[in-house]
């Protein structure tokens, strides 16, 4: 009697006991010889491995389900209704494996789940290796905290914009998400505008009561000119790569000693004004589009903030606007910005730079 046939006629023996060990060991073997002969197998016999392997899964121990899931999960011509009942298990031990892996799953089953499944299985869903938009659409609305956070940190899911939509109203009570939505480079111009201004409302919200009179108005500009920069650079790969020399030689510098003012001073007064720019990201420890926004900004209010934060002096601010125009700026420029630079607590700019960078995601990637 050949293999194929012993097998057969153990199944039906297996069956016809009603013997749960004989059922689970029959299984096994009958897994095991779909697996080894997977790559070469054509649909029809699959489709007969589908029928066995189906009549054997069902109605035996967890622990034997959970063993077949797991195998059956990376196999690309898996049986399908085998798959698909495994998916449909109440326990997640059971459904994970091929919820997460297995490729045998369609688009409706994936939605079917998600639509009725708990909070386990969703989160088993994001892990998977790519989800269409008819799928997160449902685990957006449906997963809680955890879910949602992993479904959002998917690179390889994808989003309809009331996905993003829905993903942005739940990031206002949720910083941790604010920080993965910004790392997307899929989100769209507007939703990225904003989820910058969400981050915006709450650093007023947050740091208005310390705030007074003319300090008051600092921070509107500060938070609106920097965060506004922010969001039209994107986390831009471009901006940084156009001061990757810059950058480069920075980190260079820093290899032989800490960069300190004296060092951003005597590029500024070499005109190398990007060596300098990413000099104050090092010190500050924030990203360089927030140095950058700051600069470039038609306000020197954002600088201010981070050159005071250093307890840089005033010879350095004043070099920056000097490079930033092109020539010295007039008395009456130099003296506001000066009465502003007095006014302005070192204190005070350190905790507002600090802040608008957590919560504005200008903080440096950990690397």
């Amino acid at each position: 009697m050949d293999p194929l046939a012993s097998i057969a006629k153990e199944i039906e023996d297996a069956v016809g006991s009603g013997d749960p060990a004989r059922r689970t060991e029959a299984l096994r073997r009958m897994t095991n010889l779909f697996v080894e002969q997977a790559p070469h197998l054509k649909a029809m016999h699959v489709t007969v491995f589908d029928e066995v392997i189906l009549r054997l899964a069902r109605d035996i121990e967890f622990r034997a389900r959970m063993e077949l899931s797991d195998r059956l999960a990376d196999v690309p011509n898996a049986p399908p209704r085998v798959v698909r009942d495994l998916a449909f298990d109440d326990d997640i031990a059971v459904a994970g494996p091929v919820l997460e892996r297995s490729p045998r799953l369609a688009e409706g089953d994936l939605v079917e789940i998600a639509a009725a499944k708990g909070q386990d299985h969703l989160l088993s869903l994001t892990r998977r290796a790519t989800l269409p938009e008819a799928v997160t659409d449902v685990i957006v609305d449906r997963g809680d905290t955890r879910v949602v956070r992993s479904v959002a940190g998917n690179q390889g899911a994808r989003f309809s914009p009331r996905g993003f939509q829905e993903l942005l109203e739940k990031a206002r009570a949720d910083e941790t998400l604010q920080g993965i939505l910004r790392a997307r480079r899929d989100i769209p111009p507007r939703q990225l505008a904003r989820l910058v201004e969400i981050a915006r409302e709450q650093v007023r919200e947050t740091l208005r009561p310390e705030f007074k009179g003319s300090e008051s108005e600092l921070l509107d500009e500060a938070i609106d000119e920097v965060s506004g920069a922010v969001a039209r650079a994107g986390g831009s790969p471009t901006l940084v790569d156009d001061f990757r020399p810059a950058i480069q030689a920075v980190e260079q510098r820093a290899r032989r000693a800490p960069i300190s003012e004296d060092d951003v001073l005597a590029w500024l007064k070499e005109g190398r004004v990007a060596e300098a720019l990413v000099a104050i990201a090092h010190i500050a420890n924030i990203n360089i589009e927030m140095v950058a926004g700051a600069y470039h900004s038609p306000h020197y209010d954002p600088m201010l903030f981070i050159v005071r934060s250093l307890r840089f002096g005033w010879i350095t601010f004043k070099m920056l606007l000097t490079c930033k125009a092109g020539r010295e700026p007039s008395e009456g420029v130099l003296k506001n910005a000066f009465d502003a630079y007095q006014h302005l607590s070192v204190q005070t700019a350190t905790r507002v730079v600090r802040f608008t960078a957590v919560r504005g995601g200008t903080l440096p990637a950990a690397s």
